[in-house]
């Protein structure tokens, strides 16, 4: 549960015909430390910068985080998300709150099952409504012996559970799937993964994550 890791992400994007194509580079940096006295609870802050292709910025994130191990199958979580979206006019800034439980399921043949459930609570800047959201995640792993790797595979459902003028549109909003590797080498983990991304049956998006440290 507790760690430090910076993830230096190169997206590379096709899509369907007529759909809109993203290609951008993010870097993340994610921060965790445990509470003094108590183990379990952990306070952290993650951090995101997203580029397009020509380096130009084009939004940033921070999430501070507040995390609590109940037992060794379950974590839950909560904490208040900052993004600010670059514009030619004005950026767009949003606010979330966002609660979240973290669950081992069950392994069966060396493979583990997880799951993550999200809820959100959102707000941009000079509109009015709160959008209400929840994600679900369903993925496993699956170590590749004598390689040290091992395979993740996710699939992520994004619904949004009301309708605001700003577009948190009520119904399914966005689907993502991942596959990828991570392996640890000298107590640092690096990650490879694939990320296909459809947002309002409209946009697809192939995202490739180069690596990912632990440090």
């Amino acid at each position: 549960m507790k760690r430090t890791f910076v993830a230096i992400a190169a997206v590379a994007a096709s899509s369907a015909p007529g759909a809109l194509a993203e290609n951008q580079i993010w870097i993340q940096a994610d921060l965790e430390k445990s509470l003094p006295g108590e183990p379990r609870a952990a306070v952290g802050l993650d951090t995101e910068m997203r580029y397009q292709p020509d380096g130009q910025l084009d939004a940033f994130v921070i999430r501070p985080v507040l995390s609590f191990e109940v037992n060794e199958r379950l974590e839950i979580s909560g904490g208040y998300r900052y993004s600010q979206s670059i514009r030619t006019g004005a950026d767009q800034i949003e606010h979330r709150l966002w609660q979240q439980a973290d669950y081992r399921l069950f392994e069966t043949w060396g493979v583990e099952f997880s799951s993550r459930t999200r809820l959100e609570q959102r707000y941009r800047e000079g509109t009015s409504g709160t959008g209400w959201r929840v994600r679900q995640r369903i993925g496993l792993e699956y170590p590749l012996k004598g390689t040290g790797l091992t395979l993740s595979l996710s699939e992520e459902i994004m619904l949004g559970l009301n309708t605001t003028e700003w577009g948190n549109d009520s119904g399914l909003q966005e689907n993502r799937s991942r596959a990828g590797f991570e392996r640890t080498i000298a107590g640092t983990k690096w990650q490879i993964e694939y990320l296909q991304r459809d947002r309002d049956g409209e946009t697809s998006d192939h995202i490739v994550i180069g690596v990912s440290k632990e440090l």
